[in-house]
C-alpha cells in the first residue's frame, strides 16, 4: 500500500510541466530564428512584391490542397 501517491503524482506533473516548457520554448527560439531570417531575405521588396509572393505562394499551396482532395475522393 502506497501512502504517498500524491506527492509521486504531484512530481511527475511538473516533470511533465517542465518538459512541456522546454518544449514550448525550443518551438518559439525556432520561430523566432526563421523569422529574423525571412525578414533579412525581404527586407527590401516592396509591398506589392510581397503580395505577389503572397498570392503565389497560396494558389501554390492552395492548388495543391486541392489537388490532394479532389484525388482523395476520387479514391474513395
Amino acid at each position: 500500500m502506497r501512502l504517498f501517491k500524491g506527492k509521486k503524482a504531484s512530481t511527475a506533473k511538473h516533470r511533465e510541466n517542465a518538459l512541456a516548457t522546454q518544449v514550448a520554448g525550443y518551438i518559439h527560439r525556432r520561430q523566432t530564428q526563421v523569422s529574423v531570417y525571412l525578414n533579412r531575405k525581404t527586407q527590401y521588396w516592396n509591398n506589392a512584391s510581397k503580395l505577389t509572393a503572397l498570392f503565389l505562394f497560396c494558389l501554390l499551396f492552395g492548388g495543391f490542397c486541392l489537388f490532394i482532395f479532389i484525388k482523395a475522393i476520387i479514391h474513395f
